[in-house]
C-alpha cells in the first residue's frame, strides 16, 4: 500500500472489509440483495466456466494493481483455458457488497476480506476449506505469517493472508538532528521528542497522531499503534479489558498530547501524512506503504527516514492484513484454488513485496535485494513474526461495532472534558453491556 489510493484502504478498513458499516446499513443491504436477485433471475451466474471472478477495489491500484495484473498475464498464459476476470469494485461498496453476494449464494471466486470481517464468513459457513489445496502445494500452517491463525477454525483453514501492514514508527532523522535528538528507545525519549519538536510558528510536530470528530474506523488504525505500544488491549481472549492499568496510561498519553496541541489536532490523515513526507512532522506510525508515498512525494524527506519499533510499554505490534477465500458457492474451485496457490509460490510472493511494499503471507519471503536497497524495511520484516491483528481479539466478528463503541468514548475524552480514568471504565461497561447482548 505505497500511494495515496493505498492510504484510503488502510485508513477504512471497515478495512475488514470495513471496521464501520455505511450510513443506512439496511438499506444498502437492501438494495444490494435486490441487485443480487435480479442477476439471478436473468440468468448471470458470478463466472462462466473456466473464468475466475476476482472482484477487488485493487485493481485500479498502481501498486497491488500492478502486482494482480502481472500475475493474472502470466497465470493465464501458463493455463490455457482459464481467464481471470478482473472486476472492479469501488471501495465504499465492496466489503458489504461482498458479504450480501456470498451469503445469497451468487458469490465470486475469490473474496477478500480484511481482519475484523474475515471471521463472520468463517461463523457463517461460507467458505471452502483450503487445507486439501495447501497440502498438495505442500504448505503447512507454520509457512504462513502469525495473521494466519485468524482463518483457521477446528483445524481447517479457510483462508490465506495476501498481504500484511505491521505498525512501525517512522521516523525524520534529520529534524531529530537539527534539534539534537536521537532516536526513541523508550517511552521517556519518545515523549521528549514530542515537545521538543513542536513549534507553533513553524507549524512543525513531533508526533502525528489523529484527533478530529467523527470516523471511528479511520481514526482507529491511527491510534490503535499507540495504545497496543503501551500492552493495552480493549479484549483479551474474546473479553472485554479496557480498565487495564496500561489502557489508562496510553489514554493519558494520547488525551494530553491532544490537550497540549502536541500533534496536528483537527487534521485528518489526509492532512498530517502529507506533512509528514514534507518534512513537517518527525514521527508517525503506520505501516509500509508509507515509505513508498514518501518517496514519491519528496525525495529529500524519504533520505531521511528510518523505521524502528514502537517501544511505549510491553505491548505487541498490531499489524493490518487482508485475506483472500474461496466462497462455498464458488462456481470454479479447482481453478480457483490453482490461482491462489500460484499466488504462494516463492517468485510471486516476492515480487509482491517489489511491487507494494508490503509483508506477503508466507514467512521468509522477502526478497534480499529488496532489503538492502530499501534498510527501512527491515523493521517491517522483523515485527511480521510478531505482529497481531488489530482487531479485537477473541471477537473479530464484532469488530465493526466495536471500534464505533470505542470511537464514540475516545472522541467524548477528546472533545468532552471526559478524563482518560473515567473513558477507560466507560469503555469497558459498554463492551460488557455489548458482548452480554451476543450470548
Amino acid at each position: 500500500m505505497n500511494n495515496m489510493v493505498s492510504q484510503h484502504w488502510d485508513s477504512h478498513i471497515s478495512r475488514s472489509g470495513r471496521v464501520r458499516r455505511p450510513p443506512r446499513f439496511a438499506a444498502v443491504i437492501g438494495r444490494l440483495a435486490s441487485a443480487t436477485a435480479l442477476a439471478c433471475l436473468l440468468g448471470v451466474s458470478a463466472a462462466d466456466a473456466g473464468e475466475i471472478n476476482y472482484p477487488s477495489f485493487q485493481w485500479t491500484e498502481p501498486t497491488y494493481g500492478a502486482f494482480m495484473k502481472e500475475l493474472k498475464a502470466d497465470f493465464e498464459k501458463n493455463n490455457p483455458g482459464i481467464k481471470v476476470k478482473d472486476t472492479f469494485i469501488p471501495y465504499s461498496s465492496f466489503a458489504d457488497q461482498m458479504f450480501v453476494d456470498i451469503s445469497s449464494g451468487n458469490a465470486p471466486d475469490v473474496l477478500t476480506a480484511f481482519d475484523p470481517d474475515f471471521k463472520r464468513y468463517i461463523d457463517a459457513d461460507l467458505l471452502e476449506p483450503l487445507n486439501p489445496y495447501l497440502d498438495a502445494a505442500g504448505l503447512k500452517l507454520e509457512d504462513f505469517i502469525a495473521p494466519e491463525q485468524l482463518a483457521v477454525s477446528n483445524g481447517k483453514i479457510y483462508g490465506i493472508p495476501f498481504a500484511s501492514n505491521p505498525r512501525a514508527l517512522f521516523v525524520n532523522t534529520q529534524m531529530l538532528k537539527s534539534a539534537g535528538l536521537e532516536l526513541p528507545k523508550n517511552f521517556e525519549d519518545f515523549q521528549k521528542i514530542v515537545k521538543a519538536l513542536r513549534d507553533p510558528k513553524q507549524q512543525t510536530f513531533g508526533l502525528a497522531l489523529s484527533a478530529y470528530s467523527g470516523s471511528a474506523s479511520q481514526q482507529f488504525l491511527e491510534y490503535a499503534p499507540i495504545v497496543a505500544s503501551f500492552g493495552a488491549r480493549f479484549f483479551t481472549d474474546g473479553k472485554p479489558s479496557a480498565d487495564t492499568p496500561e489502557m489508562l496510561k496510553a489514554l493519558t498519553f494520547y488525551k494530553s498530547v491532544v490537550d497540549q496541541n502536541l500533534v496536528p489536532k483537527g487534521a485528518k490523515f489526509e492532512v498530517f501524512r502529507p506533512m509528514f513526507v514534507n518534512g513537517k512532522i518527525a514521527m508517525y506510525a503506520a505501516g509500509p506503504f508509507m515509505a513508498a508515498v514518501t518517496q514519491a512525494g519528496n525525495l529529500e524527506t524519504y533520505k531521511n527516514i528510518t523505521t524502528v519499533p514502537l517501544m511505549l510499554g510491553n505491548g505487541k505490534p498490531i499489524t493490518v492484513t487482508s485475506f483472500l477465500a474461496i466462497p462455498k458457492s464458488s462456481q470454479n474451485k479447482e481453478e480457483t484454488a490453482k490461482f491462489l496457490m500460484t499466488l504462494l509460490q516463492e517468485k510471486w510472493q516476492g515480487r509482491l513485496v517489489e511491487l507494494a511494499s508490503v509483508i506477503p503471507g508466507r514467512k521468509n519471503m522477502i526478497p534480499a535485494a529488496y532489503l538492502k536497497s530499501n534498510p527501512w524495511f527491515e523493521t517491517f520484516n522483523t515485527l511480521a513474526s510478531e505482529a497481531v491483528s488489530y482487531a479485537p481479539a477473541g471477537v473479530e466478528q464484532y469488530g465493526s461495532d466495536i471500534i464505533a463503541i470505542i470511537g464514540k468514548r475516545i472522541e467524548a475524552m477528546l472533545f468532552g472534558g471526559v478524563s482518560a480514568q473515567d473513558t477507560t471504565k466507560l469503555i469497558q461497561s459498554d463492551l460488557v453491556a455489548f458482548m452480554a447482548t451476543k450470548r
